[in-house]
């Protein structure tokens, strides 16, 4: 599935397609891209950057029980398309396709001859697959932001008021879905103090693709009182000892951010059979 130039982007749609129909395969492709060609068989083995299915096929080229085997192949969650060249057939090999794929099947039609309603019929197919597949659910994307934000523990803070800006590598605790940060100072509280509203990022070096993980988020910033109860809870949570913390010879400061908004770009949505760039509101 990948390319040189396929590494820089996220697949959304893979095309398969026989012999007869590879011109019309890649036609498609420029409409539904960020898309990849390739040949029906042998059937692809690697699905990760996939999150539509698109079958590309002269009605001759694929029995019906060739149609099975390859519904068996594709991964369960992706929808899938299928578009016949015109020729005699293509309504028996319709009705297959929709008895291998089932509710997976949201398209089966013929490819139109005309360039310009072919144009018009992709672009109502692109809006089709990706309508529902796109957009995680809210309170699943909600459990996997907190999933990866408990995974780590390193943020890089950034906060500022008026011509001012810093960008502070420092370590954050996920607790009850706030983000607790402990520090003995510095400039960043100047801008807390004028300008409560701050944004976090939190990610991994990039490696390739199939591990792509970033998280922005937005909230708003409260210091925590130092020496009360929820003080000594986020310490305790943090495995530091109150009576330590107490006998250093600087004040530990803390602050409470109470998220409201992330922005995620991650291999693990795509998988799941969602965009990778994903958006929550708190």
């Amino acid at each position: 599935m990948r390319s040189g130039v396929q590494t820089l982007c996220m697949v959304r749609t893979l095309i398969l397609h026989d012999r007869q129909a590879a011109g019309s395969a890649v036609l498609l492709a420029q409409v539904l891209g960020p898309a990849m060609t390739a040949p029906l068989t042998p059937p692809p083995g690697d699905w990760t950057d996939a999150l539509a299915c698109v079958l590309v096929l002269a009605p001759a080229g694929l029995p019906g029980g060739g149609l099975a085997r390859l519904a068996r192949q594709v991964p369960a969650h992706l929808p899938v398309a299928v578009w016949l060249l015109s020729a005699d057939g293509a309504e028996e090999k319709l009705r297959a396709a929709a008895g291998a794929f089932g509710d997976r099947l949201v398209f089966a039609g013929t490819v139109p001859a005309d360039p310009v309603a072919l144009a018009d019929a992709a672009v109502a197919l692109r809006r089709r697959l990706f309508r529902d597949a796109s957009e995680m659910p809210g309170a699943e994307l909600r459990a996997l932001v907190m999933e990866e934000l408990a995974a780590r523990s390193t943020c890089t803070l950034c906060t500022g008021h008026g011509d001012a800006v810093r960008a502070t590598p420092i370590e954050y605790l996920l607790l009850d879905d706030r983000l607790y940060l402990f520090s003995e100072g510095g400039e960043k509280f100047a801008h807390l103090i004028a300008n409560p509203s701050v944004s976090v990022a939190v990610y991994d070096p990039f490696v390739s693709m199939s591990t792509l993980f970033g998280l922005q988020l937005t909230g708003v910033a409260t210091p925590v009182e130092a020496w009360s109860d929820e003080y000594a809870r986020a310490l305790t949570a943090k495995g530091l000892a109150p009576e330590r913390v107490l006998a250093l010879p600087v004040l530990i400061h803390q602050v409470r951010i109470d998220l409201d908004g992330a922005e995620l770009v991650s291999s693990e949505a795509q998988r799941r059979g969602y965009a990778a760039r994903q958006r929550l509101r708190f």
